[in-house]
């Protein structure tokens, strides 16, 4: 009986064990698209501040001649 109960206890512990590891893993996850996000977003905005800038700058040259 107590190695039933042992047994049983060990696999009450596997299972919580497993589904703290699937909701880590989910939240893992979410961070990851989060922080992929974010540098897109950022690697966007560098892109279109150096667009303007190179605008800005060709259209100065076009002015001068």
């Amino acid at each position: 009986m107590v190695k039933s109960l042992k047994s049983k206890l060990l696999h009450s512990d596997v299972l919580h064990e497993r589904e703290a590891q699937k909701g880590l893993k989910s939240r893992k996850e979410a961070i990851t698209k989060e922080i992929d996000a974010n540098w897109r977003d950022l690697e966007k905005q560098k892109l279109e501040e150096y667009d303007a800038k190179m605008r800005e700058k060709l259209e100065k040259e076009y002015e001068k001649r």
